[in-house]
């Protein structure tokens, strides 16, 4: 009689701690299958779209500045431009940097629930500050001063390299994330 109670209760208890491990490891899956989707969604709608729209932007700049643009020291930003010259970035601000600063923009607006961290990064605001003064130039070219230039500075590389470093951080979980719940699969199709 003793011996039938004694496996029974350990039956039992053997019943409740593979329904609480199978629980537990379920809800590791889940969580793991949710952080995957939500790096998979931080790369292809917020740090993916960016990275190529500012890594163009980059090369667009490198090229038109290094082509255009006196070197440093020659000159001033407040100097007024030849009517060719204005022509020229007139051009340059309407079909490349404008356009692509405002695409940026709008990807950070509208997907910034994406963003890596608790906040804002402060370059992140200081880029979409300058994208703005874009709007403001465009609409008056004529009386934007002889730079013509926007109000607020691009930060320059640190924006690139945010968001390359966040880009790729982000590749690195992924593929991590990935071949964990590969390798738990395989372990949970063996059971």
């Amino acid at each position: 009689m003793i011996a039938a109670v004694v496996t029974a209760c350990a039956s039992i208890l053997i019943a409740i701690m593979a329904y609480w491990l199978n629980q537990r490891g379920e809800a590791r899956r889940s969580q793991r299958e949710a952080r995957i989707d939500q790096v998979g969604n931080q790369l292809k709608d917020l740090y993916g779209p960016l990275l190529v729209l500012a890594e163009t932007n980059e090369k667009a700049w490198t090229e038109y500045s290094s082509k255009h643009i006196l070197p440093a020291g020659v000159g001033s930003s407040g100097i007024f431009l030849s009517e060719l010259e204005e022509v020229r970035w007139r051009t340059w601000v309407e079909a490349v940097f404008a356009p692509t600063a405002q695409k940026m923009r709008e990807i950070i607006t509208t997907r910034g629930d994406l963003i890596i961290g608790g906040e804002m990064p402060p370059v992140v605001l200081e880029f979409c500050a300058h994208a703005a003064t874009y709007d403001a130039l465009l609409a008056n070219w004529n009386g934007a001063g002889p730079s013509k230039s926007t109000l607020i500075r691009h930060p320059g590389s640190r924006f690139l390299s945010y968001v390359r470093e966040s880009y790729e951080s982000l590749k690195v979980e992924q593929v991590l994330l990935l071949k964990a719940a590969r390798g738990g699969n395989r372990a949970g199709s063996h059971q």
